[in-house]
């Protein structure tokens, strides 16, 4: 539907005094840009009447496209590409020869956008470098380039976004200003990236960019319906609900917005009960109208919305009954762990436990619920037999998660079973993961019982100042008796879920799952790096180089990993002299000390080739060569160096011998250009 410019306007003074409490990380929906925006309707408009006045008439790059059309007979292109004229520049007329046979460039550029059309971006190169071989000093029209630039992107996006690849979406994302773009799927594409990837400021702010415009660049009412029913995922209860105040100033919108009610209940129920800061408790309206919804339809969703607000309120009888529907249905993760928590919450431990492991197999992934629920026999309560698949299923969960408590509990249940070896190990690991002196005190009888009289003596030489308590009660302890116990085995390695999600390239998850940890205790360094290589997957340079920073202070064997970490985050951020400081002060192994060395080396020669200073460019690059092999890109800037020197010859040979190597249209517009400067035909 089209909007008015006075409707959609009319928000602006209710904007401007919105403030809404969100929980920790999140950022609001309505922010001082859409305040800004939408504040003042007489500016806007003296802004619009500014910019006609001074706007400049197109010239024939920008005529280009649209003589194509009209040579090819493509009316609605040649009316679609008026029309973006006309918005480009406020007043334009199509040329009185626009239909005439010799109009336009002289440079045929059909073949270009047919291979346009087809996505066909190889052939569009050699198609480039004949037409320029044919027009000594050609260039495509700026419009072509402009849409062929933007066509790449969206392919691009398009691809990695099917594939799920969220992480390359961010990164061409950030060629877009969400605040300017106007093909709202590319912007949704971002929305389930940043989803992925658990970025909520950047999320909150694609939302504000999408919601929140002056009425020449706003979306119809049909596209801001569906960016808000998907805003009912990732933005809390309370700011859209404002937001929807906001929007409403629009009659028609508001209307068309009544349907969302029944999701902003669900929002607001689930908000309350998963306990996000500041979120009240639902009325008896949203209750009751979720509820009818729930058992009228019994879809899962609702269901489990339901069971989730029952526990909540600690009534987790109810919630059993919902929680049952739904196992009734199908069986799922979530129903599983609902239904075991309503169990726990009526004190049934061990019910709750025996209907965990009846459904172990259903829970993969689901380790940080596990480690409570598989607890309960190594805790000594009730008289549970303990059947291996639990032992093995909580023994990798502690390791996924580093748990230090529960690393602890089935060090001393090996313990008190006499399973010295074992609970060894997992004291360790305890240890390791948060220094305690039960787990140092669980540790050094251990030693003790195993009789490792020089490794308790180097453990009390490491840590007895700090524990003096620990090493004099070990002579007091009395041996465990014979009690038999389900075979435990020492930590078997498994990799912690961070890391895991680090291999996979899940940079999200893996940040998620550090600052999970992170909120139980510090991370160690070998955690600070890793989280840093995440972040850094993400792009956040500012707080990977702080982790890494972290990482490296910490010391310890990811100290290289550390440093290189943090060579690439400087790097990548274009700081090139703290990058080079870093390589003064820190000893890295050979290999990663030659790449960090070679990649500032190309920064400094692509930053002096960009300023024109194409000596000090050779110069980088020939101390870059001695250190590492050069590829086909910054060979090219080495002949195009010299051919802006003068060096025509030496020029020319390096463009030569290039497309000996690899035929890059890229070589073949360099031997011609710099044929014409010698006079070559």
């Amino acid at each position: 539907m089209k909007k008015t410019i006075k409707t959609r306007l009319s928000a602006g003074t209710i904007l401007a005094t919105l403030f809404v409490t969100l929980p920790a990380g999140a950022t609001s929906l309505l922010g001082p840009e859409a305040a800004a925006i939408m504040a003042d309707p007489s500016d806007s408009a003296k802004a619009v009447e500014a910019d006609t006045r001074k706007a400049p008439a197109p010239d024939t790059v920008d005529l280009a496209a649209l003589y194509y059309y009209a040579r090819n007979g493509e009316a609605e292109r040649v009316e679609a590409e008026t029309r973006r004229l006309e918005l480009k520049y406020p007043g334009f007329m199509p040329p009185a020869d626009l239909y005439a046979p010799d109009a336009g460039d002289h440079v045929d550029e059909t073949t270009l956008w047919q291979l346009y059309e087809r996505d066909d971006y190889a052939g569009i190169e050699q198609e480039i470098s004949r037409i320029a071989a044919s027009h000594v000093g050609w260039e495509p029209s700026e419009d072509f380039v402009s849409k062929l630039e933007r066509r790449k992107l969206r392919f691009a996006m398009t691809q990695a976004n099917e594939a799920k690849d969220f992480v390359t979406v961010i990164r061409l994302g950030a060629k877009l200003d969400p605040a300017q773009e106007t093909e709202i799927d590319l912007l949704w594409m971002m929305l389930d990236a940043y989803r992925a990837n658990e970025m909520q400021e950047a999320l909150t702010a694609v939302y504000r960019s999408i919601l929140f415009r002056t009425p020449e660049k706003a979306f119809s009412d049909e596209l801001v319906l569906t960016t808000l029913q998907k805003a009912m995922e990732d933005i809390p209860a309370a700011d859209l609900r404002e937001a929807i105040r906001v929007l409403s100033a629009d009659p028609e919108l508001a209307l068309s917005m009544r349907s969302l009610n029944l999701d902003l209940m669900r929002r607001e129920m689930g908000d309350f009960a998963s306990g996000v800061a500041g979120a009240p408790q639902p009325g008896p309206e949203a209750i009751a109208a979720v509820r009818t919804v729930a058992e009228s339809a019994q879809a899962p969703e609702d269901l489990a919305l339901m069971g989730w607000y029952m526990l909540k309120i600690e009534q987790p009888d109810q919630a059993a009954n919902f929680f049952q529907r739904m196992l009734q249905n199908k069986a799922t993760p979530e129903a599983v762990r609902g239904m075991a928590l309503s169990f726990s919450h009526q004190s049934k431990d061990e019910e709750a436990y025996a209907f965990v492991t009846e459904h172990l197999d259903m829970l993969a992934g689901q380790d940080a619920f596990l480690l409570d629920q598989l607890s309960f026999p190594f805790k000594g309560e009730g008289k549970t037999d303990i059947d291996e698949r639990v032992v093995t299923r909580y023994s990798e969960a502690i390791q996924k998660t580093e748990s230090s408590d529960h690393a602890r509990l089935i060090a001393w249940y090996a313990y008190n079973s006499r399973q010295f070896e074992p609970a060894r190990g997992w004291f360790a690991k305890a240890f390791e993961w948060k220094a305690e002196a039960d787990s140092l005190k669980g540790l050094a009888l251990t030693l003790t019982r195993l009789g490792e009289k020089k490794t308790l003596a180097n453990l009390r030489e490491q840590h007895g100042d700090a524990y003096q308590t620990v090493f004099a009660e070990l002579k007091s302890v009395a041996e465990p008796r014979e009690r038999a116990g389900k075979s435990v085995s020492a930590p078997a390695g498994v990799q912690a879920g961070y890391l895991s999600r680090l291999q996979k390239k899940d940079y999200g998850g893996c940040v998620a799952e550090l600052r999970r940890l992170e909120a139980r205790t510090a991370l160690r360094p070998d955690a600070q790096v890793a989280k840093g290589w995440c972040l850094l997957g993400l792009n956040h340079l500012a707080e990977a180089r702080q982790a890494f920073t972290a990482g490296l202070a910490g010391g310890g064997g990811k100290a290289d990993d550390a440093a290189y970490g943090l060579g690439l985050t400087l790097l990548r951020a274009n700081l090139t002299d703290d990058a080079e400081a870093l390589l003064m002060q820190h000893s890295l192994t050979p290999l990663r000390d030659r790449e960090l060395r070679a990649e500032l080396l190309w920064q400094r020669a692509r930053a002096a080739f960009d300023r024109k200073q194409y000596r000090v460019t050779l110069e980088a690059l020939n101390t870059r060569l001695q250190i590492m092999p050069e590829p086909v890109g910054i060979s090219q800037m080495r002949g195009w160096s010299h051919y802006h020197l003068g060096n025509l010859a030496q020029s020319r040979a390096i463009f030569a011998q290039l497309n000996q190597v690899m035929a890059d249209p890229a070589n073949s517009r360099g031997i011609a250009a710099i044929n014409e400067r010698m006079g070559i035909n």
